[in-house]
């Protein structure tokens, strides 16, 4: 099973296939000439948050032959679009369902994943020694409030990681908001592959409407997620070395490493996404919102 996020970092890099590997061959005047390779059926996505940046045909049909997607980024970091696999139908009974748009079904299911995403809110700030009352009813609320909890939220948030004067907002220019936005990009391009080679279609949600470049079914299943990546951005803020780049290694990882309980023991939070994704076609398929699986946020381990 691949479990990989590869970050290509260095500028002028070329990205290759040879017997199976991808293979990244450093710039001529790179200060690391080394050559580095990894096995394709380990790759789960590939960043490229680096200039100049060439990828052979056969790299990139080797990475999506594999189930994995790519990631593109501009000079800055930020995300600029993805390269997917060909979508498919595994189970032809709940593709259908979903392409019906069963209102009351979806309307369960939204507010099933925005339940998680606050009771994970929730666990975060209680990592910190924070609480709120709102986010307490919320949880238990038979409707969240989104807007309302999302603004608790980030003000107890912002000034724990040491940004009192900080809100969210993916248009602020400061360091918090800049890696909010790529944590949650690359969390977004997991979850986008996840949906498309399990058979449901990224453009039809549950909660977020569909737009200009918009994938709803990805954002709607990306919130119970996103406070994986503020947890990640808590326990990185203390680091010596608060640099994107080192923001972006950091991410890799952290998606890599961390584990949540499940039914069949402890799993790899890029695993979770596809067992939240199979319990979602199974909720298209029975036409219930009971299957639905969310990871909680495991409190107290190390993230």
């Amino acid at each position: 099973m691949s479990y990989h996020i590869l970050h290509i970092l260095s500028h002028g890099s070329m990205l290759a296939r040879d017997r199976g590997h991808l293979v990244c061959r450093p710039a001529k005047d790179a200060s690391d000439a080394r050559e580095r390779r990894m096995a394709l059926e380990d790759i789960r996505a590939v960043v490229i948050a680096a200039r100049g940046v060439t990828l052979t045909s056969s790299a990139v049909s080797g990475i999506l032959g594999h189930e994995g997607i790519i990631l593109h980024c501009d000079e800055a970091y930020r995300p600029v679009g993805v390269t997917v696999p060909l979508p498919r139908t595994i189970d032809p009974k709940a593709f259908l369902n979903q392409t019906r748009q069963p209102k009351p079904l979806n309307e369960r299911l939204w507010n099933g994943l925005l339940r998680g995403k606050t009771q994970n809110q929730r666990a975060v700030l209680a990592e910190r020694k924070l609480f709120s009352e709102y986010l307490d009813r919320a949880a238990g609320a038979p409707r969240v409030d989104e807007g309302n909890a999302a603004r608790k939220y980030w003000q107890l948030f912002f000034p724990a990681i040491g940004w009192a004067s900080s809100g969210r907002d993916r248009r602020l220019d400061n360091p918090p908001n800049q890696m909010l936005n790529y944590g949650y990009t690359v969390l977004a391009t997991l979850c986008h592959r996840s949906i498309v080679i399990h058979g449901l279609l990224p453009m039809l949600g549950v909660g977020h409407r569909p737009g200009y470049r918009n994938d709803p079914l990805v954002y709607d299943l990306m919130e119970p997620y996103r406070p994986f990546v503020d947890r990640l951005l808590a326990e990185f803020m203390v680091q010596p070395d608060i640099s994107m780049e080192a923001w972006c290694r950091a991410v890799g990882n952290g998606l890599r490493e961390v584990r949540v309980a499940h039914d069949q023991g402890r799993v790899k939070l890029m695993d979770a996404i596809d067992f939240s994704v199979r319990s979602l076609v199974e909720c298209y398929r029975s036409l219930s919102s009971k299957p639905l699986w969310i990871p909680a946020v495991p409190v107290g381990e190390a993230a």
